[in-house]
């Protein structure tokens, strides 16, 4: 079995990641199996009938947040994943809380060298959140949105003109720049996004993680 494209699509609670995912399966190249590996108290909810349709196996990670228990629990339930369902991709989604960098950890360990391999991050943001200073301050946001190869603005058709040229004015802040920074509305992600290439960019410190 070749290496696995593993994604995470993070972004708070409420920006529309349930429905970028959900979106993103239906679409999905004919004939290629994909997976979803979320936890129990993040806000995906996979569709029953998506499920009857074939290609599409979803695996939750128990015990709370899956980036506090990035390291055994998470590595079963992924394992069990690739045994079972042998995916030709797979998205991660973790908690709109947590700290990507513990499961990006994992991911790149030497456990899964040959097995699966960190492809681009996508991070989707309501630009009308950048308004509030308690989000910008935010560490868990600040981090979600360094260490994602796309930044994806979503929502944009409830968005003003303002809301979007600040989007593009905070992304344009990064450094290393994005692969790509772009917009959205309704939660659709187009396949080739999953496509662009994905770099180190580092995050703070993730054992700052704080439970809520």
């Amino acid at each position: 079995m070749s290496s696995i494209p593993a994604h995470l699509i993070l972004g708070f609670l409420g920006v529309g990641k349930s429905t970028a995912i959900m979106d993103l399966m239906q679409r999905r190249p004919e004939g290629e199996r994909w997976a979803v590996l979320v936890n129990e108290f993040g806000e995906v909810g996979v569709d029953g009938a998506l499920m009857e349709s074939g290609g599409v196996a979803v695996r939750e990670v128990p015990g709370g947040c899956m980036c506090c228990v990035a390291g055994l629990p998470m590595r079963v339930a992924l394992n069990e994943l690739i045994r079972r369902e042998k995916p030709d991709r797979l998205l991660i989604e973790p908690t709109g809380l947590g700290h990507p960098s513990q499961v990006i950890e994992t991911l790149t360990g030497s456990g899964y060298q040959g097995v699966l391999h960190l492809a681009s991050v996508l991070c989707l943001v309501d630009p009308r959140r950048l308004a509030e200073e308690r989000v910008l301050s935010n560490v868990h946001f600040q981090d979600q949105a360094a260490v994602a190869d796309v930044l994806v603005a979503n929502k944009t058709d409830l968005c003003s003109d303002a809301d979007r040229a600040r989007f593009h004015e905070w992304a344009a802040g990064f450094e290393p720049p994005k692969a790509l920074v772009t917009e959205t509305d309704h939660g659709r992600l187009e396949l080739d996004w999953l496509s662009r290439a994905h770099s180190d960019r580092k995050a703070g410190d993730p054992h700052a993680h704080e439970h809520h």
